[in-house]
């Protein structure tokens, strides 16, 4: 039987590419000495907005979308499971990967202009991103480090079910632990605090249990104790860790957007832009680092205002939804085509799975 679709999460997974955007854009401005400040979603209170907020919802947002599709595993199920992933994040990566990196050799003039071709098999998984700090003469330039966080946690999951269903207590437990435990220095882990597994397990992990709960979490006063804590975090500063803020932050935002999304997809006029948009978020997340380095690029010899440098964005984004659509649309093409389809029947041994998993393809943007 067909689930309900959560509209709501159509409105969150738009929201959460716009900051995660205007971040990496601000990142670029501030960064650069002849731009201006650019003041939107860089830093807020206590930290900033990027992996130490907008990503966490994200992965919030992931763990409820795939929980409430896939909220009971079967054994039997799990190569349609895997499969039905791989199609959702790979081959569109692949193509943008292989076009880009295409570019790159023609310009170097040779295919491993940058170093041995082993670290090829980072990107063949989707971990050239997030491995970078421990090889950082790699292949990556494309995407986002959380793509390689996100493969982990897919794999995870069919285990995270299982604790969902037999120790919940214990593993939100240890999980939050965990992730409390980091604001304390480890030096067992290379990797910064927030691109930490642990970390990202956690805020997937309270996706999903915000799918089980959610008639209760969705209440507005339950909404108005977690956003306002996270609004108070956001413009006013406390004397605490900023890692540990963010996670507070994220959470109430979650709820926070999840109500707002409840109410803004009712207005029939705008509910069309915003399935549109997260219908092509996982494009942009792929896209948006590209994009908006070949456009500042043709300013580089400037000196920008923050007004100048608005327009920019908005032509950025312009030009990032482009793309992105354009990809949407070419990677459809290939998984319709006649090699993937025979390719997919021979991995799964089922003729019919097309028709079986239909409701998946649907939903597949959801549960990124």
């Amino acid at each position: 039987m067909k689930k309900e679709r959560i509209e709501s999460f159509d409105f969150m997974r738009s929201v959460t590419a716009w900051i995660i955007v205007i971040y990496h854009f601000a990142c670029i401005c501030n960064t650069t000495p002849q731009y201006g400040n650019f003041p939107l979603f860089y830093t807020h209170a206590n930290g900033v907005w990027g992996e130490n907020t907008s990503v966490n919802i994200f992965f919030m947002l992931s763990g409820a979308s795939l929980y409430y599709n896939y909220s009971s595993l079967k054994f039997s199920s799990l190569k349609t499971y895997y499969w039905g992933r791989f199609k959702g994040l790979f081959p569109m990566f692949y193509m943008l990967w292989f076009f880009l990196f295409y570019q790159k050799a023609v310009t170097g003039g040779t295919l491993f202009y940058n170093g041995s071709p082993k670290t090829m098999l980072l990107t063949l998984c989707g971990m050239d991103g997030y491995l970078s700090y421990r090889y950082p003469q790699n292949y990556y330039f494309i995407g986002e480090w959380f793509l390689g966080a996100l493969v982990c946690l897919y794999l995870l999951y069919p285990l995270l079910t299982w604790c969902m269903k037999r120790c919940r207590i214990l593993t939100t437990l240890l999980l939050g632990a965990g992730t409390l435990a980091l604001h304390w220095p480890m030096p067992y882990f290379m990797i910064q605090r927030e691109r930490n597994l642990i970390v990202c397990l956690f805020a997937f992990w309270l996706g999903m249990l915000f799918i089980e709960y959610r008639s209760f979490l969705s209440r507005r006063w339950v909404t108005a104790c977690f956003g306002g804590a996270a609004l108070i975090f956001i413009f006013i500063r406390v004397p605490f860790d900023p890692f540990l803020c963010a996670q507070v932050i994220s959470i109430g935002l979650f709820l926070l957007f999840y109500s707002l999304g409840s109410q803004i997809m009712k207005l029939k006029k705008v509910t069309p832009f915003f399935q549109y948009t997260g219908k092509i978020s996982y494009a942009i997340f792929l896209l948006q680092h590209v994009v908006m380095g070949q456009v500042l690029g043709l300013f580089s010899k400037y000196k920008l205002t923050v007004l100048q440098e608005s327009c920019i964005l908005v032509a950025t984004f312009l030009l990032i939804y482009l793309f992105s659509d354009i990809s949407v649309r070419l990677n459809q093409l290939m998984l319709n085509s006649k090699w993937f389809v025979t390719l997919q029947n021979f991995i799964l041994n089922a003729p019919n799975f097309r028709k079986v998993c239909s409701h998946s393809d649907e939903d597949q943007k959801n549960s990124r």
